[in-house]
């Protein structure tokens, strides 16, 4: 009877252990499964709107590749030139040359340098009609999204005397101290650009590794939306974007001095 018993016992658990197995096979294959679907969908969408900026230039004559590095270049000095025609400031971001400041009619008000940069693989795929199409005018801020406010108010009331003063003072604390700080903006082309304001690289990338930051938060987003397509069947949403981190300080200043409806040149 013993026997019998642990023999069943034996049995259930070999089916146990089977059922286990499967279930985790059928879990990976329709992970694997998923994966696939949303890289194929995504690169589709990719292709679409790099079809849809091709169309945009199809009238103009075909460009050798060796000539993208003028095109290029003369595509940032055409933008700046109209940028510095207009009687507001504007922002100019030059990757090549990790620099970023704010203008005023040519002259340069303030200069902030690129920490860290990175652009999306559309960006690299570009002929040169399509980048001087793209960047070869100043492009227009269609919306601004920042983690601070942009032109905040402050209420302060005076001290009654000179040790309500002093003790004030003693306790004052930059409400923004421990905020991260950064803001997005849509731009022409829906192009999306996004500014993070940080003092460090590896603390920031410390923060991605943690789940924490806003790039992991933006990644997460981005994730999170094409999913939601592929599961109602619509090819997910694809969006060029442009990501550099400057000064945390620098990040501040610019957001409050740059316009809502600025223009923005760019050198990638």
């Amino acid at each position: 009877m013993k026997n019998n018993s642990s023999e069943d016992f034996e049995s259930l658990f070999v089916k146990k252990k089977h059922s286990y197995k499967i279930f985790i096979i059928l879990f990976f294959l329709i992970l694997i499964g998923i994966v696939g679907i949303y890289t194929y969908l995504t690169i589709g969408a990719v292709r679409s709107t790099m079809e849809l900026a091709k169309t945009e230039v199809q009238s103009a004559a075909p460009l050798n590749p060796s000539l993208i590095g003028l095109m290029k270049n003369k595509a940032w000095v055409e933008s700046r030139l109209k940028m510095a025609n207009a009687d507001s400031i504007g922002m100019s971001i030059d990757l090549e040359l990790n620099e970023i400041q704010l203008e005023l009619k040519g002259v340069v008000l303030m200069k902030s340098k690129i920490r860290e940069s990175s652009i999306s693989g559309f960006f690299k795929r570009m002929d040169g009609n399509v980048y001087f199409n793209m960047f070869g005018s100043p492009l227009t801020i269609r919306r601004l999204e920042s983690s601070i406010a942009k032109n905040p108010l402050r209420v302060v009331q005076a001290p009654k005397d000179t040790i309500a003063a002093a003790a004030n003072a003693a306790i004052k604390k930059d409400s923004l101290q421990d905020k991260s700080v950064y803001w997005t903006v849509k731009l022409d082309h829906d192009i999306e650009l996004n500014i993070q304001g940080i003092d460090s690289v590896t603390k920031a990338q410390n923060k991605y590794k943690l789940g924490k930051g806003f790039e992991f938060q933006r990644d997460l987003k981005n994730i999170k939306s094409s999913f939601e397509n592929i599961i109602k069947f619509h090819k997910p949403i694809y969006t060029p974007e442009i990501l550099i981190s400057i000064p945390e300080n620098d990040a501040k200043a610019i957001l409050r001095a740059l316009p809502r409806n600025s223009w923005v040149t760019i050198r990638i």
